[in-house]
């Protein structure tokens, strides 16, 4: 049987995969890294076999612009090529207009020059290709990705081509596509630390998660002050169930100053789930300390999970540290959570049962549908032997779709304990039904012999 204290800290690694499970962005510096540069200042070159031919007039101006371009005066070379009357008619001349305005940052216009370009002559490889990259550079994957394919399909073989493509093909979530377009960016840019992490995601999301971890090592070997990578490796560790190597890969991040709130929480929740609160304690509380603090709903999971491993005087401390945080909590279902867990707290704890259990009373009379709330009320009522009332907040809970489970093995308990075993035997029953557990058929199998010895 999973305990609660499994499904909480899952919720904790499904939401770190989550996030993993988003395509990495580019480095910073893609866009200027030698190795894109090097493509697609190669595109400024006249490729007569393939592409339009150039007439003498279009080469004059191209060469008449040449030493602006060297001395790096882009908006001045751009100014001439747009006082030319042949601007109208070349596709040659508005393509390399379109790459001034590309490398300016003026996307927009670089777009439609390229466009311009491909109207008049609509096989122009390199004005595909460039076309895509304005597209990809605005993550427009709708268009971006025709773009590159047609180019490919009219012969472009080069590294930032297929680079592009695969990571417009990892959004689309087609991962296997996108691996294989990674592997032949790779064959004229063996370099590129980008594709090698795109590749690396590929490989995590087909579950090939050792070669995904050998290839980052390669990358944080190359790139060891980008903490994105050691994220990623974290992730895959998460999914490997490696816990120790995601809580080192984590703490890394955090003695750097890198490490996000959410990203403290879930390091908390791993050192809590090893057994390590001491570790836990001071990630928790500087999470809810950062000027950009995690989402409510994520600290919330964190004070669950708290609770669920017995710590009161830290479910406590990070009960009230949450409160003087988020002072206002708009969210109706969140703020009713909240109060269920300082029910809990006041109840399991044995610090105040009564405030907990009025607290409780309350959040039913709001929501009588609140399962969590029946049973815990309940489990509470059982202790003051009020074991009726206990019961009807049970069956209460247990006709709420979700906790048949969970209510039919606390009624089995309350049977016990009143010496109701065939009773109890019945609810065992109908919680093997839904979950086949060891522990619960070991569990049962104890009440059967309780059962048959009370004959």
């Amino acid at each position: 049987m999973k305990t609660p204290l499994v499904t909480s800290i899952q919720l904790f690694i499904l939401s770190a995969l989550l996030h993993a499970a988003e395509p990495m962005a580019l480095s910073q510096d893609y866009w200027k890294d030698e190795s894109f540069l090097k493509s697609f200042n190669g595109s400024y070159r006249i490729n007569a076999r393939i592409e339009p031919a150039v007439t003498t007039a279009e080469r004059g101006l191209l060469v008449a612009i040449q030493p602006l371009m060297a001395a790096g005066k882009r908006k001045e070379a751009l100014a001439k090529l747009n006082d030319s009357p042949l601007m109208e008619t070349s596709a040659a001349l508005a393509f390399n207009a379109g790459n001034i305005q590309f490398e300016l940052g003026d996307l927009k216009q670089a777009a439609s020059h390229y466009q311009r370009a491909l109207k008049t002559f609509p096989s122009f490889r390199r004005a595909h290709r460039n076309l895509g990259f304005v597209f990809a550079r605005e993550d427009d994957w709708e268009k971006a990705l025709p773009a590159l394919e047609e180019a490919i399909r009219l012969g472009d073989q080069d590294g930032a081509t297929y680079g592009q493509l695969a990571y417009g093909r990892m959004h689309q979530e087609q991962y296997a596509s996108a691996l294989q377009a990674y592997r032949l960016a790779q064959l004229t840019q063996p370099e590129s630390v980008d594709w090698k992490v795109g590749t690396a995601q590929c490989l995590q999301h087909l579950q090939r998660n050792e070669e995904a971890l050998a290839l980052l090592d390669e990358v944080i070997s190359a790139r060891p002050n980008e903490t994105s990578y050691y994220l990623l490796q974290a992730s895959i560790h998460l999914a490997m169930d490696r816990t120790d190597d995601a809580i080192t890969n984590l703490d890394l991040v955090r003695r750097l100053g890198k490490l996000d709130a959410e990203n403290h929480l879930l390091l908390a929740s791993l050192h809590l789930r090893a057994g390590s609160n001491r570790l836990a304690r001071p990630v928790m509380m500087a999470a809810l300390e950062m000027e950009n603090k995690p989402p409510f709903a994520a600290a919330l999971n964190a004070l669950e999970f708290t609770t669920q491993t017995r710590d009161w005087q830290l479910a406590r401390d990070f009960a009230q540290s949450l409160e003087k945080s988020f002072p206002e909590v708009k969210d109706a279902k969140l703020k009713h959570k909240q109060q269920r867990l300082a029910a809990l707290i006041d109840i399991d704890s044995g610090e105040n049962a009564s405030r907990g259990a009025a607290v409780l009373q309350a959040l039913i009379k709001i929501d009588p549908l609140d399962a969590a709330s029946l049973v815990l009320l309940a489990r509470h009522r059982v202790t003051e032997t009020r074991h009726q009332e206990a019961e009807m907040l049970l069956q209460q809970a247990g006709r709420i779709e979700g906790f048949e489970y969970e209510t039919s093995i606390e009624l089995a308990k309350l049977h016990v304990a009143t010496g109701r075993y065939q009773d109890a035997l019945k609810q065992l029953d109908e919680a093997l039904e839904i979950n086949r557990s060891d522990s619960i058929q070991t569990y049962r199998d104890a009440v059967a012999r309780l059962a048959e010895a009370a004959r």
